[in-house]
């Protein structure tokens, strides 16, 4: 796939928490977060898009801008789902991912300051599957393709 600065869509960060942490997340506050997996859902639909994105989330950031950006400090990423689009599902996600067997949501307000949604952050003690999730996407949108973009070796 060749990527390129039009190209937005739907991401999902698959983060590996080895060992229990509490951590203060910018303004949201400080949490206890367990060691184990975490998923995050995001979109890409500003300046840079998807590749802006990938790049900023695949290095720790030294000043953190989005509630993510405290917790991947910690935790170690491992995949990037995502699914190029012109149409923003990031919300429709969320409504998925809860669906994985497994999922819990642990911080309310976690990276939906602009979401009615609880949370974009799930937790899951066992490492939740890309398939798990592709069955929900593509029960609800039969078109979508969501590709693994990033694989930790």
């Amino acid at each position: 796939m060749n990527f390129d600065e039009k190209l937005t869509g739907t991401y999902v960060l698959l983060l590996f928490l080895p060992e229990n942490q509490t951590i203060e997340v910018g303004k949201l506050g400080i949490f206890d977060f367990p060691a184990g997996w975490y998923t995050y859902v995001g979109s890409a639909f500003g300046a840079g898009g998807l590749l802006g994105r990938i790049k900023h989330h695949l290095q720790p950031t030294e000043k953190p801008h989005w509630h993510i950006d405290y917790l991947r400090r910690q935790a170690v990423l491992k995949e990037i789902w995502l699914s190029p689009d012109t149409e923003r599902r990031e919300y429709d996600w969320v409504d998925l991912m809860i669906d994985v067997p497994g999922a819990v949501a642990l911080i309310e307000g976690f990276g939906a300051s602009d979401s009615a949604h609880e949370t974009h952050l799930y937790y899951f003690d066992v490492r939740p599957s890309l398939e798990d999730f592709v069955v929900g996407v593509r029960a609800r949108f039969p078109h979508t393709n969501v590709l693994r973009a990033f694989a930790e070796a």
